[in-house]
């Protein structure tokens, strides 16, 4: 099945299969592997487990086996002044707006109290040790545990990016929003 950053094989449909070792080769061999007992082993590895070919990766995630592109590092940061109204990043548009109401949109639009922002804001990759706020709990969360939490798969874990103000995390960029700017 594709995915947003490959696609996704179902390990318990896969194990229905006959023989399956020719059929883990016809589906993977286009994509450069050649560990073919490396690639039939992920079947009953530990989620996380991955085989690595020049170009392409296999992971074991919980119920699936994931084929992506090997990520390129990207550690960039990306600023937006005050005042910026349209902001074109390599990860979507971003459109900047004073509101007089709130609607019921989720993931796609946030709402702050724009006096609690700092600018520049920033947007990057999370990173470990990274935490927010979330609505009806105490205290602070981190990220490795809300991604847990959310059973994100490691290609979702590796393309997620932060929306700051200062040192503060005002956005999981299409997850989670923190109560501190609410």
């Amino acid at each position: 099945m594709e995915e947003e950053f490959g696609y996704s094989f179902r390990i318990k449909l896969l194990k229905t299969l006959p023989n399956l070792k020719a059929v883990l080769y016809a589906l993977f061999r286009s994509f450069g592997f050649t560990e073919w007992e490396d690639i039939h082993g992920l079947i009953d590895a530990q989620p996380g487990k991955m085989v690595f070919s020049r170009t392409h990766r296999l992971i074991r995630d919980r119920e699936s086996l994931l084929l992506t592109i090997i990520p390129e590092q990207d550690n960039k940061i990306y600023q937006i002044k005050e005042g910026e109204e349209v902001v074109m990043l390599p990860l979507g548009t971003f459109h900047f707006e004073r509101v007089k109401e709130m609607n019921e949109e989720k993931g796609k639009t946030i709402f702050v109290d724009a006096a609690k922002l700092n600018y520049p804001l920033t947007v990057r990759k999370w990173q470990q040790g990274d935490y927010f706020y979330p609505f009806g709990m105490e205290g602070k969360k981190k990220l490795s545990k809300f991604f847990k939490d959310e059973q994100l798969s490691l290609p979702q874990k590796e393309n997620c990016w932060l929306l700051s103000s200062g040192e503060k995390n005002i956005w999981i960029i299409r997850y989670r929003f923190d109560a501190r700017f609410a």
